[in-house]
């Protein structure tokens, strides 16, 4: 309890002819009351000094609390910029960049991932299969080299069919290096008989986890000379090839971020 320094109102009391407590109580005090005067004075000081200190408390804990969020949130956001992500996702369709690759593209528009990645790798791969009937015809790899130099953190992944001129291109790219590969396809396919071929392509759908020195699935391509099926990833993942027997050609590209 703080109570208000006597000395302060003295000089004021004496030149005005009254007591401090007529000074507090605003108020002459006959003499008979100035004992009870003065003990409600005082309690009424107290009364009023314990109630700023419950605002001041009240107040102290609201600083207190909002500092602690304030700093739970700091904290949340600090640990998240540093821990490690690794993923790759597809790009909006809607998005303009999308839109802006599919104008680029032509009729079957392009196919494109992003991915982030923290850990350090080595080489980006992209591994394509060719599959013929159900039967695996061909393989072959598209990659990019970091070797000697730090790998990018981010970086986008475009595969590009050319259904016309029978290719398709593979395009990595990140800030520092882009590096891109075209494929044949349909090879077997007499000239100009592709165009009447059924055409369709599975690919990832959400963001996915990239797990460092593994083939994991990105996209395929489906041709077939009546009507293209799509299908699970998981029929290849685990080598039942027997889904894939109803479509003509299947290309099958996979991608692998290699550590060594």
């Amino acid at each position: 309890m703080c109570l208000p320094d006597v000395s302060v109102y003295s000089e004021l009391c004496q030149i005005l002819g009254i007591s401090i407590n007529e000074f507090l109580a605003g108020e002459d005090i006959v003499r008979e009351n100035i004992a009870k005067k003065s003990e409600e004075n005082i309690i009424g000081l107290a009364t009023d000094s314990k109630q700023k200190q419950k605002r001041l408390k009240y107040i102290i804990d609201i600083l207190l609390v909002t500092a602690a969020i304030v700093v739970l949130t700091v904290g949340i956001m600090i640990f998240r910029k540093n821990m490690p992500q690794n993923f790759i996702v597809p790009v909006d369709k809607d998005s303009i960049e999308m839109k802006t690759a599919e104008m680029l593209s032509g009729v079957d528009g392009a196919f494109m991932y992003k991915y982030t990645a923290t850990n350090e790798f080595k080489t980006l791969y992209i591994h394509i299969w060719q599959y013929r009937e159900g039967k695996l015809v061909d393989r072959q790899r598209a990659g990019l080299s970091y070797e000697g130099m730090d790998s990018p953190q981010n970086g986008t992944i475009i595969i590009v069919p050319q259904f016309k001129d029978r290719t398709v291109k593979i395009i990595i790219a990140d800030d520092e290096s882009q590096g891109d590969m075209l494929i044949p396809i349909l090879e077997d396919v007499p000239e100009g008989e592709h165009y009447g071929y059924g055409r369709a392509a599975t690919e990832i759908q959400e963001k996915t986890d990239i797990v460092y020195d593994e083939q994991q699935p990105l996209l395929a391509l489906i041709y077939d000379n009546d009507e293209a099926r799509t299908f699970d990833f998981s029929y290849i993942v685990n080598d039942q090839l027997d889904a894939l027997e109803m479509d003509d050609y299947v290309y099958y590209f996979s991608f692998e971020f290699r550590t060594e």
